[in-house]
């Protein structure tokens, strides 16, 4: 599983088919149009944003604009977009303008704030500012959280989402300490996953395999699964006398070797005692017959 790996190579070559997996999904949906409005939310939308730095907003016109991008890119939902469209562009200016500048201090109140205008719930959230602030935001899709171990089932919350971003952020920050130059922002780490996933999904031959796929893993667990499920189970007869002898080469006191020292031990003064009687009772018998004699 790539979030897993640690492997820089990995995670750039995974990226690097980005543009290859996006071919295969758009020609899965059909909808060559996706291709542009990919490279618009990749490129335009962000060099817009940041030259409306240091208090970006986006417009009524971008959010509908990326609102279908993340449609066609993902499930299509015709009521959010209509719920989109309905939003007046102040409106917009104003919250995105909000959100764009609670992104360094509080990602979560910067999510929620996002998600007050109509149609928009944590994952659109996610993309606009992710499109403005792709160091510090990744993107919420069914992909790129299925590929991240210990989330649970995926569920579209805010606090899900942010449980989802603090992973990503992490990765990036080891990938970037790792001296990756490619893959060091949580929306590379994201975009990287994405891609794994459409590699996996579309059986697209991959430019570097030195970890195991999602596809194998899962077998691999099955395999490991059922393989318990059959196992007869062994009963161990091994008795303790065993044991103790297996030990007693090793200089270790059992039990048994216990048991037996503290015996030797008694007879030893039971001999003792005897011996001392007998010693006094010759003695005495000595002394019995000088003073009869």
């Amino acid at each position: 599983m790539l979030f897993e790996s640690t492997d820089i190579a990995v995670w750039e070559a995974v990226l690097g088919q980005y543009p290859e997996a996006l071919e295969h999904h758009v020609a899965n949906k059909k909808d060559d149009s996706l291709l542009e409005l990919d490279q618009w939310y990749q490129t335009t939308l962000p060099t817009l944003l940041n030259k409306r730095s240091p208090k970006p907003f986006i417009t009524s016109k971008e959010l509908c604009q990326l609102m279908s991008w993340k449609l066609k890119r993902g499930k299509f939902r015709p009521s959010l977009a209509k719920l989109a469209a309905s939003n007046v562009d102040t409106d917009v200016k104003r919250i995105s303008l909000e959100a764009f500048a609670l992104v360094n201090s509080d990602l979560k109140a910067a999510i929620t704030k996002m998600a007050e205008l109509k149609g928009v719930g944590p994952a659109t959230a996610s993309a606009i500012l992710c499109a403005g602030a792709p160091e510090k935001v990744p993107f919420m899709t069914d992909e790129t959280m299925d590929s991240v171990p210990g989330l649970g089932t995926i569920v579209y919350t805010i606090p899900y989402y942010i449980k989802f971003a603090n992973k990503v952020i992490e990765k990036a920050t080891q990938l970037r300490h790792m001296g990756s130059t490619t893959v060091h922002s949580p929306h590379l780490v994201e975009k990287a996953l994405w891609t794994d996933y459409m590699l996996d999904k579309y059986s697209i031959e991959r430019k570097v395999k030195p970890f195991i796929s999602r596809s194998q893993l899962e077998s691999d667990s099955r395999i490991t699964k059922e393989d318990k499920k059959n196992k007869t189970p062994t009963v161990k007869s091994e008795s303790k006398s065993a044991g103790n002898k297996r030990k007693a080469g090793t200089g270790e006191e059992t039990p048994s070797t216990v048991k037996q020292t503290k015996e030797d031990a008694a007879a030893d003064s039971s001999a003792k005692k005897i011996k001392t009687i007998d010693s006094t009772s010759s003695k005495t018998s000595t002394r019995f017959t000088r003073s009869r004699a």
